[in-house]
């Protein structure tokens, strides 16, 4: 990102805090004095040139929970989306997120900013207990769960409202996506639960079957209950409301509660002042998950920050050397240097605690006593494809087994340590938060939020496929063969309807995908390269039952039973 595009998003954020604070002086009996900072990649160091700016609400002299924080009509995030929409700027408030998010755009044109004033307009004109029905529950006990997955209506992935379906993790009742990199954007969504021994108690009942009715009659009624599901696709497909990649301005996602997401953001620009090997290798693999469509978590697969933090676990605890220290732990290259406790802080019921005195750590890694590793930035990508891969080699990650806790010694938990075995549901305050422990990283300070539980049955393949697609490239440029022709490792995925057919587990093939070409292969060219015939291309042949022999225990099914 150039010093220019860094400049243009500073001035728009001084803008929208300006804003912020007039809103907030309307009303200062109950709005508190707010500032609006940066977050996420664009101050961590790790935003490239196009990169969204994210951007969090910091309440100054007043408690940081206040109710203001709501969804309700006159608190502050209503408050400042009608604002936004009045001033000619693009606006749209998620309210089924972890935290409510406005989606901003800078100049949304005419036609965009009609349908999201409309949209205002629209809930405007709601109800009370249809725009809150959590409170309608509350007032009256016997009231049916407004938000059940037998009775929600919410858009599907064109945008169109469906019934008894699920919700693609990220998108809110209003049909808009929330996808940055920060923990705050981990969706709420309705989906039913996915993952080891996942309950179907939220899957709505069948009607009670007619013993005299016809067999004819009743398929058909089964048929009618069971509406049918768009394939899986690595893309959403853009709602009404959502804004485009391009033409829009500056975009922004304003988050009203997020504090250990700013902590989050300065540990991460911390790592990256260790090593020069750092900030590219997070540049380049971020790059790559765009370019191979699996950094969604709205579609089920791993937000940017999430690869983040799988890169920070290969280069501190696989790396051998490890390229970087574990700035969580005690260890000080020399005593001159802040010791591990003296800057800790309790942040919602977390402590937080880590290196974070940045001129230390520049000293330091200038010094060159931050690490004795001397791999170039090849061969640290190369062993990280390879370890997450998981087809061979030592060490590899468990994908079914292990939990990445970026804190810990050795940077590894089990599933079994953490509890994190089974899908839960949570439902408050009008939110299902869906819980998912198919793929699992520890969030650094908040322990009991798993970063990848947005990452779906579909999603984790589509993720360990595109590594064993990167793995065997390299592979064979290793092998001294050249690139496998209509083949690159960054090539683009073209496609967006990249169609994820169940696999099959019972030694009959893995999972295959249904993309039409990458941008240097043709038709013929598969997301990994399957499509192809192996052996013109110089790939070494597949398995006949299973890309991963090794780790079939381990992942028999994505959380399903294991087969008898």
């Amino acid at each position: 990102m150039s010093q220019t595009e860094r400049d243009e998003k500073e001035a728009f954020r001084k803008e929208l805090e300006q804003i912020c604070q007039d809103v907030c002086a309307t009303d200062p009996e109950r709005l508190p004095k707010v500032s609006i900072e940066g977050f996420g990649s664009f101050e961590s160091g790790f935003a490239s040139a196009g990169s969204d700016m994210d951007l969090v609400l910091v309440v100054k002299d007043a408690d940081p929970t206040v109710q203001c924080f709501s969804p309700m009509e006159y608190d502050l995030p209503r408050s400042l989306e009608k604002r936004l929409l009045q001033l000619g700027i693009g606006a749209h408030l998620l309210t089924r997120t972890r935290v409510p998010i406005i989606k901003v755009c800078q100049s949304p044109g005419s036609s965009l900013l009609s349908k999201l004033r409309q949209e205002r307009e629209k809930w405007d004109d709601l109800d009370r207990d249809k725009k809150y029905p959590h409170l309608k529950k509350d007032e009256d006990e016997h009231a049916e769960d407004d938000l059940s997955l037998a009775e929600v209506t919410v858009p599907n992935e064109d945008g169109k409202n469906q019934e008894n379906s699920e919700v693609a993790p990220g998108v809110s009742v209003e049909g808009a996506p929330s996808d940055t990199e920060t923990p705050a954007a981990d969706v709420i969504s309705s989906e039913a639960p996915t993952g080891v021994n996942a309950s179907t108690d939220t899957t709505p009942s069948a009607a009670p079957i007619d013993p005299n009715a016809s067999t004819e009659n009743t398929n058909e009624g089964e048929a009618a209950q069971k509406p049918k599901r768009d394939p899986w696709t690595r893309e959403r497909k853009a709602g009404p409301l959502d804004f485009p990649k391009d033409g829009v301005g500056i975009q922004t996602d304003i988050n009203f509660f997020n504090p250990l997401g700013i902590h989050n953001t300065q540990m991460l620009r911390c790592y990256s002042l260790c090593d020069p090997r750092v900030r590219p290798m997070v540049l380049f693999v971020k790059s790559w998950v765009k370019r191979r469509k699996i950094n969604s978590s709205y579609s089920g697969t791993l937000s940017s920050y999430g690869f983040v933090l799988m890169v920070l676990h290969y280069l501190i605890n696989v790396a051998n050397p490890p390229v970087l220290p574990n700035l969580q732990l005690p260890w000080r290259p020399h005593d001159n240097c802040t010791a591990q406790g003296v800057d800790s802080a309790q942040i919602e019921g977390w402590e937080v605690d880590f290196w974070r005195r940045e001129k230390e750590i520049k000293e330091a890694a200038k010094r060159g006593v931050l690490t004795r590793n001397t791999q170039t930035l090849g061969t640290l990508l190369a062993g990280f494809f390879q370890y997450y891969s998981s087809q061979g080699g030592y060490p590899s990650f468990h994908w079914m087994g292990q939990v990445l806790s970026l804190r810990t010694k050795g940077g590894l938990l089990s599933k079994e340590e953490k509890g994190w075995v089974k899908a839960v549901t949570e439902q408050g305050a009008g939110k299902q938060v869906q819980h998912r422990y198919l793929f699992c990283i520890e969030d650094p300070f908040e322990q009991s939020h798993n970063v990848a539980r947005t990452v779906t049955h579909n999603g984790i393949v589509a993720i360990r496929d595109e590594f064993r697609r990167a793995q065997r490239i390299l592979r064979v440029v290793g092998d001294g063969n050249g690139p496998p022709a209509g083949l690159g490792l960054f090539d683009e995925l073209l496609d967006d309807e990249i169609v994820a057919q169940a696999p099959d587990w019972n030694g009959r093939g893995s999972q295959r995908t249904g993309d039409k070409g990458e941008r240097r292969g043709g038709p013929e060219a598969g997301a990994m390269g399957q499509h192809q015939r192996p052996q013109q291309q110089g790939m070494p042949r597949a398995p006949a039952k299973s890309l991963d022999v090794k780790d079939t225990d381990d992942f028999p099914s994505l959380g399903g039973p294991k087969p008898k």
